[in-house]
């Protein structure tokens, strides 16, 4: 028997999907209602979460991603990771994932935002 994926594993394997644009491989980890809040915006259902990664991936220039730790518990994982992108560098983010029946239904992300706001004059 396979014993199942922890929070954490999971949390790799979605951060790792979604950075190098397999859409299907990330919404493989997604509860169809997941709901994202983040710096940048509020989404919900997965094809609107999973849409939102792809523009994401396209505005920044996304090349990679480092994860630097990633810990979980039953129905919680917290990862950090520096997301390479041709726009800004690493951005060095942190994501609290919720997840429900295997899946990941809340993904709550922070990010140091300081080169954003320079772009923006601010």
């Amino acid at each position: 028997m396979t014993e199942p994926m922890t929070t954490a594993a999971i949390a790799r394997e979605f951060t790792e999907a979604w950075t190098r644009g397999d859409s299907d491989a990330a919404g493989g980890y997604l509860a169809d209602d997941v709901v994202f809040d983040g710096p940048l915006g509020h989404v919900e259902g997965k094809g609107p979460y999973l849409e939102s990664l792809a523009g994401l991936r396209r505005s920044m220039g996304v090349t990679g991603v480092r994860v630097v730790a990633a810990y979980g518990g039953d129905s919680q994982a917290l990862i950090m990771y520096e997301l390479d992108t041709h726009r800004f560098g690493a951005l060095l983010c942190a994501k609290l994932l919720t997840f429900r029946d295997g899946k990941i239904a809340l993904d709550r992300l922070t990010f140091d935002s300081y080169v954003l706001r320079l772009e923006q004059g601010g």
